[in-house]
């Protein structure tokens, strides 16, 4: 569980398990009256009857639904009465009036959809970082596995398993965002629509971690331009100084273009954004990768992205985070359903 930005070794399972609370009352505590309204304008028709169920009780419902890893029916069958009240699923005359299976699939599948999930994610995301006084991201994937029977999946040679990939950015020991692809695609080419959500959710992070999936030049001068935070990027272990990022080049190629106001007289930060507006990225991310083989304490640094393979753990232990028995069209959906599922235990 989660208490004060600190992720304990104790699972949501065992956490309710051992207090004998029910999901249904832990979810009890959880506001969702933004994220309600903002679904409800998003995509509902302002028709009075589109509202025969509350939306939060709606989204709480199928985080019930990812937690207890059923069905769209054994999800509903497998509420008391009590769960049902504490979801809210009650008419004005106090009667239990819960949804059927088919109505739960259609408000995921249909009336959010992947688009929907995905909007939803981007708000938590927000929400998530505003709460957070932690200033270090991370990002890495994680094996979303598949039958091995599977004929529509790549069989991944690494992790030996047929599988899809997430692809999830946390700050702390939260995450915030996640992109689904197919088993076989690399890392790197992800990190910039993970920068790009970082982005939109105004983030205020002091550094990003990456392993060495992650390492080229471009990646590095990616995220010190768009998000001012360092690169903390694994690099080979014979990695070696390049002469085209030492300060005399970046001061050579900023009097070259001192027609395009190049300043060598200008602080060392100044002129890597100016070279970076400039066309020379790779020059940039040279320099920046020079800094990290300099800097003594780029190992501590990079041990904090650790906590990565923890929180996966943690996520597979909580929902359904795999990709056995979902047709191929919805396995990006479902994948992105369980993740905010998650995010919602997270927030509550």
């Amino acid at each position: 569980m989660v208490y004060k930005g600190v992720l304990f070794e104790d699972s949501f399972e065992n956490y309710l398990s051992r207090e004998s609370t029910s999901i249904c009352q832990f979810l009890y505590f959880l506001c969702l009256d933004d994220i309600a309204k903002h679904v409800e304008r998003t995509f509902y028709t302002n028709k009075s009857w589109h509202f025969k169920y509350s939306v939060s009780s709606m989204i709480k419902l199928f985080i019930v639904k990812c937690f207890r890893k059923l069905s769209y029916d054994k999800t509903i069958s497998s509420l008391t009465e009590e769960e049902a009240i504490l979801l809210s699923f009650f008419d004005e005359n106090c009667q239990i009036k819960l949804p059927s299976g088919g109505t739960l699939h259609h408000f995921v599948k249909y009336r959010l959809g992947e688009e929907g999930i995905n909007e939803i994610m981007m708000l938590l995301g927000e929400k998530i970082l505003k709460l957070s006084s932690e200033k270090e991201a991370k990002i890495d994937s994680t094996p979303l596995e598949a039958s091995r029977y599977d004929k529509h999946v790549d069989y991944n040679p690494h992790y030996e398993c047929k599988m899809d990939k997430a692809h999830i950015t946390m700050v702390g020991t939260y995450p915030v965002f996640m992109t689904h692809t197919n088993g076989l695609v690399a890392d790197s080419p992800e990190l910039i629509k993970h920068i790009e959500a970082l982005q939109k959710m105004d983030d205020n992070i002091e550094s990003y971690s990456a392993d060495g999936g992650y390492d080229s030049f471009l990646n590095h001068a990616y995220i010190w331009f768009h998000l001012s935070a360092k690169p903390v990027i694994s690099y080979a272990s014979n990695a070696v100084i390049n002469s085209e990022g030492e300060i005399e080049r970046i001061d050579h190629w900023v009097n070259k273009l001192w027609k395009k106001g190049g300043d060598i007289n200008a602080k060392t930060e100044d002129k890597l954004r100016f070279l970076y507006q400039n066309g020379r990225m790779i020059q940039v991310g040279m320099y920046l990768r020079n800094q990290n083989i300099r800097d003594n304490s780029f190992k501590e640094l990079y041990k904090k992205r650790a906590e990565c393979e923890k929180i996966h753990g943690h996520i597979k232990d909580t929902v359904k985070f795999d990709v056995r028995r979902v047709r191929k069209q919805s396995r990006k959906m479902y994948s992105l359903l369980n993740f905010v599922a998650y995010q919602l235990l997270v927030l509550t």
